[in-house]
């Protein structure tokens, strides 16, 4: 009995325009600074009296491989306390704070560590003369360890505490496991911070994110883990080196956007966590219609800085602008925020969104392709009524008349056929897509799927190989496996899943309330040979209340595979009630089952989908 698969977010590339270098320079004031307010490891805070110790210890940190953000003018007046700070302090890690007579006696250095405090940073207190800590002080910092300036020793190793390091962290990874042995950079973007007024500006911050891993991601030379492997990084501060650890990577891309009204600030460095370099780090200020200089700029920057060859190809994809107009483009970027929640109400709010923009906008091809996804996922999630189809159909017509067949848009249109039960049509549609695109790992996702439902294993086996080979994640290696569990696969699938599990086992460390992945984990250590343990943690999955329809018929599957199809009968009706909807899986369960006792029960389980079914077809889209 095999699971569902996992179909990928939709997510899709927008390129960044050609602005010429005097138009740039007009619109923008670009300041190269190295203490930018990106995200970094370490805040400095400090009194005036004390700089000169400041920057002692902000050099030495460096050394060690820490960002560090200090203000080089001193805080020792009022202006100094503004925007600058608090957007440093929301984007570092931990608030290291200089205790002295005179850091005791500063509104300035108070307010930095009551702020860190507020924000639940980790504040390291580091003395350089022993005094009596005033009441400002004292319970932000009470039963906090406190180490002496002088000890760097001991400065270094409560750093590494609370980055949660041993000994063995502090030697990185050797640059041969940091790049793929034909030459690949391995290279992730973190999630930038929104670091506006009201904080209320995520969407903007999101989509510089996904902008720069679509643009660098679609490079030949390049490899950038996806969204969903980066994203958590956002609420889990760590160091840049046990971030480049974990993702499998030797680059980072850290940034923050600021936007009040009309105008916006992005910060974005690129570092190199190997050699502890900052490779380079920029400041645009201007207004949203200057975004598309700023990601032209961004990207090519940090090209040179890498000393990667474009090809005219990706030259081309780089200047390529997706809109003359920067509303239809936010209303665009607001779209595919909503989209990604992957909820019934986001998907309805993402579509109005991104019909908005089209009506803006009518040469949009991006906005024409965003509506068409958002159609597909619909139908699939929550809706079996064909108009969701037809209406997906027409925009997509609409983006092909527009630019033309492109790899995203014969990857909806194969969606589409496939969503209308035309396998061999779609097949040849995606495989057009992934020809045009050999990183389409979307167009082999649903080519695996499709080649699944069809029973050919080897073909679903290549194609979900190559998803894991573009973008290796436990989506794809869920997919995988899932295909690989057939008995003539038996070994590849054990190896395979022992090498995929510390990245589940990593995922659910970060986000313990996915219980989707929490049930891919317990199959994966059936796969890998865990029976006793995979049970054990699927009787606990099953007491939980949060799960959702696939999550539970996922469940329901795995404790077939665990011999216990009673069980998966009681998961399938809790998938149901909370929107389950594939029929032909329940069918074939239903004719490969040798528990006949069951098959009465599946007939009327079938029934019941089938009526919900037709009830769906003729709800009209809102």
């Amino acid at each position: 009995m095999h699971p569902t698969f996992l179909l990928p977010n939709s997510s899709f590339l927008i390129l960044s325009p050609s602005r010429r270098k005097l138009y740039f320079a007009e619109r923008c004031s670009i300041h190269l600074s190295l203490e930018l307010s990106t995200m970094s490891d370490v805040f400095l805070s400090y009194a005036k009296a004390d700089r000169p110790h400041a920057m002692e210890l902000a050099e030495e940190l460096r050394t060690h491989g820490y960002s560090v953000w200090i203000d080089q003018g001193s805080i020792g007046g009022a202006q100094n306390w503004s925007v600058e700070i608090v957007e440093a302090i929301n984007a570092c890690s931990t608030l290291l704070v200089l205790i002295s007579p005179s850091s005791a006696a500063s509104h300035n250095v108070a307010k930095e560590v009551q702020l860190a405090s507020e924000k639940r940073k980790n504040l390291l207190p580091v003395v350089l003369e022993r005094i009596q800590l005033p009441a400002m002080l004292e319970y932000p910092l009470a039963g906090l360890q406190r180490v002496y300036f002088q000890d760097r020793p001991s400065v270094l190793g409560a750093l590494e505490r609370l980055y949660g390091r041993g000994d063995s962290s502090a030697t990185p990874a050797p640059a041969s496991s940091l790049q793929i042995s034909d030459g690949t950079l391995r290279i992730a973007v973190l999630p930038f911070d929104d670091l506006s007024p009201q904080h209320d500006n995520q969407w903007f911050a999101d989509g510089m994110m996904d902008e720069l891993i679509g643009t660098l991601g679609h490079l030949d030379r390049v490899k950038v883990p996806g969204r969903s492997d980066v994203l958590h990084y956002r609420e889990h501060h760590m160091s840049s080196r046990d971030i480049a650890r974990e993702l499998g990577v030797r680059y980072l891309i850290e940034g923050g956007v600021r936007k009040a009204g009309e105008h916006i600030r992005i910060n974005a460095a690129l570092i190199d966590t190997h050699n502890h370099e900052r490779l380079w780090s920029n400041q645009f200020d201007g207004s949203f219609d200057d975004v598309f200089a700023f990601q032209e700029s961004v990207a090519r920057h940090i090209t040179e800085a890498l000393k990667l060859k474009l090809t005219p190809k990706e030259e081309e994809a780089i200047e390529t602008r997706p809109t003359q107009n920067v509303e239809a483009y936010e209303l665009y970027l607001k779209g595919r925020h909503e989209q990604y929640y992957l909820t019934k109400e986001s998907y309805e709010r993402a579509l109005a969104l991104y019909e908005q923009a089209a009506t803006l906008d009518p040469s949009y091809m991006q906005a024409q392709i965003g509506i068409a996804s958002v159609c597909c996922a619909y139908y699939r999630e929550y809706s079996r009524s064909p108009k969701w189809l037809e209406h997906a159909g027409a925009s997509l017509a609409k983006a092909e008349a527009i630019g033309g067949e492109t790899s995203k848009s014969l990857y909806i249109r194969g969606m589409i056929e496939w969503l209308r039960g035309d396998n061999e049509t779609a097949i040849e549609t995606l495989t057009r897509s992934a020809e045009l695109d050999p990183k389409s790992h979307n167009a082999f996702n649903v080519l695996g799927a499709i080649y699944l439902a069809n029973g050919q294993w080897p073909e679903a086996i290549e194609a979900f190989q190559r998803v894991v080979d573009v973008a290796e994640s436990t989506q794809s290696y869920f997919n995988l496996l899932s295909t690989l569990g057939t008995d003539l696969h038996r070994e590849r699938l054990k190896k395979t899943a022992q090498k995929a599990l510390p990245l589940f086992d990593r995922h659910l460390k970060i986000e313990p309330e996915d219980r989707s992945a929490a049930v891919s984990r317990a199959f994966v250590l059936l796969w890998a040979g865990n029976e006793a343990e995979a049970r054990s943690v699927a009787d606990r999955l099953s007491s939980m209340d949060d799960l959702g329809g696939y999550a539970l018929y996922n469940l329901g599957c795995l404790y077939d595979n665990l011999g216990k199809p009673d069980l998966y009968i009681a998961m399938l009706r809790k998938a149901i009630s909370r929107g389950y909807r594939e029929i032909e899986r329940t069918r074939n369960y239903l004719f490969s089952t040798k528990a006949a006792i069951y098959e009465e029960e599946l007939q009327g389980i079938i029934v019941e989908l089938e009526e919900l079914s037709e009830k769906e077809r003729t709800t009209s889209p809102e």
